[in-house]
């Protein structure tokens, strides 16, 4: 089962991950930042030869988060 700390760490951090890695795709393991890149298939395969499995990947948009309107 995979771990949820690193997904709530992600969250917690991301106005920190804005501003360092904007645009770009995130590999996290143990709330540490092993990757990161623009292009997934990187991401993902440098990570994978640094730990193996077990890590979250995840993109991170560039400036601040915005929540669309609904009308219902």
């Amino acid at each position: 089962m995979l771990d949820v700390k690193d997904f709530d760490w992600i969250s917690l951090h991301y106005a920190e991950l804005q501003k360092k890695y904007p645009n770009m795709y995130v590999a996290v393991k143990d709330g540490k930042v092993l990757v990161a890149h623009r292009e997934f298939d990187r991401v993902y395969d440098e990570a994978l030869k640094k730990v193996g499995k077990g890590f979250v990947t995840g993109y991170v948009l560039s400036g601040e988060p915005f929540v669309l309107q609904a009308y219902l």
